[in-house]
């Protein structure tokens, strides 16, 4: 039976991390029939969202190296109208932990050739 772990984003934009209210969160895994949605979230008046469930493999698979992949692979899609959208790809979830993801949004500059620009962050594989 898998097990489940926890993702939970914190956006902010400037040095002074100010959040960002109202951003659109969106979790998707890659399956092989393309991308299945997991959840969406809003963030709140602090930049945050809701803890969300990711199913994962078990802990006892991350025990022994040579097993199966020990965690859940997911893509993070991060919008919010005047701001940079941020895409995070392949960020890794392991059962029994809430993971937090940090994202600073860029707010859009006056240029309208900026609008609809993707930061894209890949997350590198665990050496496990």
């Amino acid at each position: 039976m898998a097990e489940g772990g926890y993702l939970t984003v914190r956006t902010y934009t400037s040095s002074a991390q100010l959040p960002v209210v109202g951003a659109t969160v969106s979790v998707t895994e890659q399956g092989t029939n393309g991308a299945k949605l997991i959840a969406t979230r809003i963030t709140d008046r602090s930049g945050r969202t809701t803890p969300i469930p990711i199913s994962t493999p078990n802990r006892s698979e991350s025990l022994t190296p040579g097993q199966a992949v020990p965690f859940t692979k997911v893509n993070i899609m991060i919008d919010k109208v005047g701001f940079d959208r941020v895409l995070v790809e392949n960020a890794q979830l392991f059962a029994g932990i809430t993971s937090e993801l940090n994202v600073e949004m860029l707010p859009l500059g006056e240029n309208p050739d900026s609008f609809n620009t993707t930061e894209l962050v890949d997350v590198t594989p665990q050496e496990l």
